[in-house]
């Protein structure tokens, strides 16, 4: 069995390289479907004016991430448990979500997100 965690777009961003720190040495990324939003808005903000690498890098970065979950089921328990106060941080809250549906522990560049329940991984 493949040694897994789940990763929001910090996380997916840290193990393709685009943001400082750690990767880890994990087998399976797996990550909810609006992490790919995020992603794309940060490297559409790092290579802003220059479409052909944001699109080179994208499709590197999100080929990283073997599986890609759907958000939809997550929202409102997102919601309920980030509040509404917490709108940068619902893409790592819905991961973590994630990671504790799944036993899994989480790789994520947030600093706000924690848990009892599951490892929170960071690449620092």
């Amino acid at each position: 069995m493949p040694r897994s965690v789940v990763c929001d777009a910090g996380g997916v961003l840290a193990a393709a390289g685009a943001l400082e720190g750690n990767a880890l040495p994990y087998t399976e990324l797996l990550a909810l479907d609006w992490s790919s939003i995020t992603v794309g808005r940060f490297l559409a903000s790092r290579y802003e004016g220059r479409p052909e690498t944001i699109q080179v890098e994208m499709g590197l970065t999100l080929s990283l991430v073997d599986e890609w979950f759907p958000v939809r089921i997550f929202v409102a328990e997102t919601l309920a448990r980030a509040g509404l106060d917490a709108v940068d941080a619902l893409d790592s809250w819905s991961a973590l979500i994630l990671a504790e549906q799944l036993e899994l522990p989480l790789f994520t560049a947030s600093d706000e997100v924690a848990s009892d329940r599951v490892e929170i991984l960071r690449p620092w």
